[in-house]
């Protein structure tokens, strides 16, 4: 896909497929692989595609099909940058890729079943287009129909789609897939109250996001599902290293001790969250246990002043870049803002819109600290998470040896207990120097008419294996 935008993800994963797909626990599963290897060396993965796949144009999947794909990918795709290690794309089979790496990728696997900006599979006629020329066709459960701007999409069901018989049922976004439904349309309602209104009168029979207000009025209404996704998303405070106050790492640490996480949460969330240090989900496999938890939601007033006065705070300024696009983000800065001016700093909070927000961000000069709610990245794993803080680019405006070495590791490991490791020590490292705070997790309310049966809620919708009583 040549857009990691989230509207057009929940659609495109209903009609295109990847080599790879992540399971319900987010790890990467085959999808339309059969099977695959991957050399001593870490250089060379050779897939074997699951045969008798038909695209949407009747046409089966074959392995040129991949090939000018993930070529496609490499030039256009919202997220090439996975694509830079690749040496080599050959069709070495029928059914059968050979990709080889220039360097050692642990990860690759994983960054082929991203659903950020999905490296779907297309027909090599399509893949040989110009962005934005492409037919819409995919391997999916549903295909394209129709898309009217500022209205919908439509899809429908794909009679001749091949599910994966390797599997007996979902899985995140692989699995088996059974489409149930004729007729899927998609509608773009802004507003939330016209949401809810439309889920009421049975107009709409889900909601992705449901206001937190209509959830518990609605809860007890016997004609609609409440769902709760939890955890859906991080909330952060990064804190910039390089500007006076927060320069000093004893400041940050009594930022980080003072801070009343509960409070925020429970204000900035409207009551749905999760108090969770880590900079992992529990039950992903990089969580990293207890390290920094002695440090999570303390709200220790004297203990964060002190560490101010070893700090040689004079009164200085702390600015709170925050932004009036996102309520969760304006706030967490708000409630934040208070609960440190109780320790005594002198706190001014910066509200903008979100384009100025993220330029801002950009300078080293002009904030100390910003509220940021990360999505999409903690779920797919510590290389989305870990990428705010290394390089040159770093959010933090400093860049750390320590965090760099392990990143490293966590690159080019083909050990994943060496690479959990390194995630390991990464979070230490966080948590010694304060390079952002976690505040919590983010949970949003989804919502279905009664009549819907089988829906899980998952990081992106999925209306396969779903159906109407």
């Amino acid at each position: 896909m040549t857009t990691s935008a989230q509207a057009s993800r929940n659609i495109n994963l209903h009609i295109y497929e990847t080599l790879f797909a992540r399971s319900e626990n987010a790890t990467p599963i085959p999808d339309l692989v059969e099977s695959f290897t991957l050399s001593d060396d870490g250089l060379t993965y050779v897939f074997s595609l699951r045969q008798g796949v038909l695209f949407h144009n009747g046409k089966e999947m074959q392995a040129e099909d991949v090939k000018a794909s993930l070529e496609r990918y490499a030039k256009v795709g919202a997220s090439a940058k996975i694509m830079e290690p690749v040496a080599g794309i050959e069709a070495t089979g029928p059914h059968e890729v050979t990709v080889t790496m220039s360097d050692v990728v642990p990860d690759f696997i994983g960054q082929l079943s991203s659903p950020r900006a999905p490296a779907v599979v297309i027909p090599a006629e399509e893949a040989a287009k110009e962005a934005g020329k492409i037919e819409i066709i995919g391997t999916g459960p549903y295909e394209f129909v129709e898309y009217v701007p500022d209205s919908h999409v439509k899809l429908k069901r794909f009679e001749n789609y091949s599910p994966n018989m390797n599997y007996t049922e979902r899985d995140g976004f692989g699995g088996r897939k059974t489409a149930y439904f004729d007729t899927i349309t998609i509608r773009f309602m802004p507003e939330g109250g016209a949401r809810t209104a439309a889920l009421q009168t049975g107009e709409v029979q889900f909601l992705e996001q449901l206001p937190a207000a209509a959830a518990q009025r609605l809860q007890d209404n016997p004609d609609i599902k409440i769902h709760e996704m939890t955890p859906w998303a991080f909330q952060t405070i990064f804190l910039n290293a390089s500007q006076a106050p927060t320069d000093n790492v004893k400041v940050r640490e009594a930022i980080q001790i003072a801070l009343n996480m509960e409070e925020i949460m429970a204000i900035s969330t409207d009551g749905l969250y999760r108090l969770t240090h880590g900079w992992q989900h529990p039950g992903t496999v990089y969580f990293a246990g207890d390290i920094g938890q002695e440090l999570y939601n303390l709200n220790d007033i004297d203990r964060a002043k002190q560490l101010l006065a070893e700090a040689g705070y004079q009164g200085e300024e702390l600015v709170i870049l925050t932004d009036n696009s996102f309520k969760n983000h304006n706030d967490t800065a708000v409630v934040a803002g208070e609960q440190l001016k109780a320790i005594g700093m002198n706190v001014s909070i910066k509200v903008v819109d979100w384009p100025t927000a993220l330029a801002t961000r950009a300078k080293p000069e002009g904030w100390n600290a910003w509220t940021l709610m990360m999505g999409i990245e903690p779920y797919e794993g510590p290389y989305g998470v870990v990428g705010f803080f290394v390089g040159d680019n770093n959010f933090q405006f400093e860049k750390d040896e320590v965090l760099e070495n392990e990143y490293q590791v966590l690159n080019t490991s083909l050990d994943l207990e060496a690479r959990k490791q390194a995630f390991a020590n990464i979070q230490k490292r966080l948590y010694e120097k304060f390079y952002a705070i976690k505040v919590g997790d983010v949970g949003i309310y989804q919502a279905t008419r009664s009549n819907v049966v089988n829906y899980k809620p998952y990081r992106i919708p999925r209306m396969w294996d779903v159906w109407f009583e």
